[in-house]
């Protein structure tokens, strides 16, 4: 039983992880972008939205912290990624 959980765990994290190289490659064209017109990396305005558009995509409450703090996360480390 904790094998088949886990199983689905790892195909979990395997599309996970394809999406987030797909989510990077687009973090890429962000940042040719910003860098052509002179875009600041921050944008609190963007990041509050995506936070507000995940909330209101989890049905199950009890998710909703960890995930949001996910998100965030996921946007730190992106603006980190694109300050190199």
């Amino acid at each position: 039983m904790l094998e088949k959980v886990r199983d689905e765990i790892n195909q979990i994290d395997q599309e996970l992880a394809v999406l987030l190289e797909k989510r990077y490659k687009c973090v890429d064209e962000v940042v040719r972008i910003k860098k052509e017109n002179q875009i600041p990396i921050l944008d609190s305005n963007r990041e509050e939205l995506v936070l507000k558009r995940i909330a209101n995509l989890i049905k199950e409450e009890k998710y909703k912290d960890s995930i949001l703090e996910t998100f965030q996360n996921m946007m730190d480390i992106s603006k980190e990624y694109q300050s190199k």
